[in-house]
This record gives C-alpha cells, structure tokens and sequence, in this order.
C-alpha cells in the first residue's frame, strides 16, 4: 500500500512541462466546451423565463444544464487533466489520436443524449447514456493508469485528483436513476440533489482544490509550506459521504453536509489569502481577483445548500464558470508557450517567461465583475420572477465568453510575435 506523506508542511510545488502533451490534446475538450457554454448561454437567454418560474423540471431547463455541466464543465476539467496530469505527476501524456477517441466517444454520448432531451425520445436518452457512461469509464482507467505510473509521492494533490476522477463516475450512475424516473420508474429517494452535489463537489469540487494547489503558489511566486490543503478535500468528502447517505435516511442529513461545504469553502479561502499574502511576486497578481469573486460565490451557494435553496446550483455555476474563465486566462496562453517553446532552441522552462508575455493583466477583473453582476441578475430574477433579469444574465454570459476568447487571443498572438522576433 501507498504511504501518505507528511502533511503539507514539506509539500513544494514541482511540474515538469517537457511531459506536455501536443497541443491539440486539451484543446479538443476546450475548444468544444467553449462551443457548449456558448449554446448554454442562449438557451438561457431563450429559456429564462422557466428559469424564473422556477419550472426546473422542464425539458429546456433539463437540456440547458446538461450543456452546461456535461458540455462545458466537465470536457474543459477532462481537457485540464489531459494537459495537467503529465505534467504535474511526469508521466507519460495521452497522444492526440488517444485524446481524440476518447474525446468524440464523450461528445458522441452528449449528442445523442440531447437529442433524446429535446424530443422527448427516451430510448434514445438510454442510447447516450451508456455511449457517455462507457466513453467516462474508459477515460477515467486511463487517467487513473497515468497516476500509477507516476513516480511522484502520493500526497493529497494525487488523492484529490484520483477522488474527482472517482466521483465523475458515480455522477454517471445517480444519473442513471434519474434517467429511469423519466420513464415511469419513481425511487423512494431524492436522488437529484445527490447527483448534482456529486457533480459540484466530488467531482469538480475535489478537482478545483487539488488544481488550485499548484496555480495560486505558482502565480503567487510563495511557498506552500504549513498549510493543510488537505482539510478542504476531507471536508469536502465528508459533506459528499452525508449526501450519499442521505438517499436512504432523509434530506435533512444532505443539509448537514452542505455544512461540511461552507467549512470547506471558508478554509480554502484562508488559504487562498494566506498564499496571497506570501508571495514574492513585485506586484499583486490580478487573477486572484476572478478567484476570489469565484470562491465568493462558492461560500454564496454552500450557504443557500444549507437551507436547500435551489439558487444554491445557479450561484455554483456562475462560480465555476468565474474560475474556470479566469485560471483559463493565465493556463491557455501557457499552454501555447509551451507547444511554442519546445519547437525553439534552449531549455523548456523558458515558456514561463514567454507566457508572460501572452496573457492581459487586467482580465481577470473584468471577468470576477461580470461573474458578480450575471449571478446577481439571475438570482434576482428567480426571486422576483422576472424573466427579463434572466435574460439578461444569459447576455452578460455570452460577452463574458466574448470577451474572454477575444482577449486571450489578442494576448497570444501578441505573444507569439514577441517570442518568434526573440527568437535567436
């Protein structure tokens, strides 16, 4: 058996970039989750007005979320992994003709499984589901063989990340039961809620907070040491464990372990300011402005999960959709620098100094402000039921998306021009 090391008072940060898959790898995952958000966002803006009702149940409503969480969340977390896994753990990464099976056997079960959705048809709902189940399965061996033969200590980073890869799987199998209630087949227990926490916290929850990790000491230049980081993640764990438990006891045990989320997100916010305080860098890195307004919203939705407020799910996806938006302002230019860096002479590492080059300082505050004023809109729109304020909230999100590809773009190609006239 693996032993865990010492808690994280001796955990350093360490990646090796030469491990880096080709380009094209992640950037399938991204590129089409970008394509998903975009689809999302007008169905939003179309479909608000259900949103505002409260008619959660409807077909459009059931559709739009599955884009969003299915399309955009958790192809840009498997096109994170693809990249971040090699590189982290220095491992051998997958190839691009690996990536793309997996990819188009995922995006296949998505597609069909919409289909079904919009039609009604479920048989063909069936079909998806086992196309994605299969298509989640066989991606997560993989995964999961890349952390074996990882030779790096098997601390709480590698836990968190073998955790997330674990509850993707068991979203797919609460949803199994909720594809059945669509057919007729009505369980004694309240599996939704429990599938959506399993969703936002066992799988991309755990994922966020072993991520975050290696992101903010790296953009913060500090050092890692004496912080437990793996007390989130054990919390976290724990509030998914009472979820799971509630399903045959009652909802109220669900409620305790939102609790366990609020303590959660408090802790990582500590964190997150205590790495924040400590960093070398000469000036204050302004992601961590989209951060916090994206952990802001975290502590935002644990809180209404304690009460069972189904606001709580709205709040927790313009939170990830801030984070996600805002680390992605900073990885993606340093993924092309990297791609860029290796086809150039000397060392690898340079593609740190190149990234720097690649990416907007000031990005990250206008995505954390969009982030706080779509959220508002849409809460407040629910709240008083105002189809309109729904509406707009979807806008805001498609000039978010807007803006986001436009400016890492700009940034890039700027970049890029810089590193190849650099060029010796």
């Amino acid at each position: 058996m693996d032993q865990m090391p010492p808690e994280a008072k001796h955990y350093k940060p360490s990646i090796n970039i030469a491990q880096a898959p080709q380009l094209g790898a992640p950037l399938l995952y991204i590129g089409t989750a970008y394509v998903f958000l975009i689809v999302a966002a007008l169905l939003f803006v179309v479909q608000g007005k259900w949103v505002a009702a409260g008619d959660y149940g409807r077909i459009a409503v059931v559709l739009l979320v599955h884009f969003f969480t299915l399309g955009f969340l958790s192809m840009t977390a498997m096109g994170i992994l693809t990249q971040w896994v090699p590189v982290v753990f220095d491992t051998p990464a997958f190839s691009v003709r690996q990536a793309r099976f997996h990819f188009g056997t995922y995006l296949l079960g998505v597609l069909i499984m919409a289909l079904g959705l919009s039609q009604g048809w479920w048989p063909v709902v069936a079909a998806g589901g086992v196309v994605l189940a299969l298509a989640i399965v066989v991606w997560s061996v993989r995964v999961m063989a890349q952390l074996r033969r990882s030779t790096k200590p098997r601390d709480f980073v590698y836990r968190g990340i073998q955790g997330a890869v674990f509850g993707f799987n068991v979203v797919w199998v609460l949803g199994v039961f909720m594809a059945l209630a669509f057919v007729g087949w009505r369980p004694s227990f309240a599996v939704l809620p429990v599938h959506i926490a399993t969703a936002l916290v066992a799988w991309l929850g755990f994922l966020v907070l072993s991520v975050q990790v290696k992101l903010n000491p790296m953009f913060s230049m500090a050092k890692a040491d004496g912080l437990p980081f793996s007390l989130p993640l054990y919390l976290a764990a724990t509030g998914v464990l009472l979820g799971w438990i509630s399903l045959f006891t009652s909802r109220t045990v669900l409620q305790v372990g939102a609790g366990f989320w609020v303590l959660t997100v408090l802790i990582a916010i500590v964190e997150l300011t205590v790495v924040v305080k400590r960093g070398k860098s000469p000036q204050f890195d302004r992601v961590f402005i989209g951060v916090g307004v994206a952990w802001l919203l975290f502590l935002v939705a644990a809180l209404l999960a304690t009460a069972f407020n189904p606001l709580a799910v709205m709040v927790a996806f313009w939170g990830f959709l801030t984070l996600i938006l805002t680390y992605q302002a900073r990885i993606l230019p340093f993924m092309v620098a990297v791609a860029v860096a290796k086809r150039l002479p000397g060392p690898v590492f340079k593609a740190f100094f190149m990234a720097q080059a690649m990416y907007s300082k000031n990005q990250p505050i206008f995505i954390g402000l969009l982030g706080l004023l779509g959220s508002g809109l849409a809460v407040w729109g629910r709240v008083v039921n105002r189809a309109g304020l729904e509406t707009d909230s979807g806008i805001v999100a498609l000039i978010l998306v807007g803006a986001q590809l436009g400016g890492v773009a700009l940034h890039i190609g700027r970049g890029r021009h810089q590193g190849v006239a650099a060029k010796p």
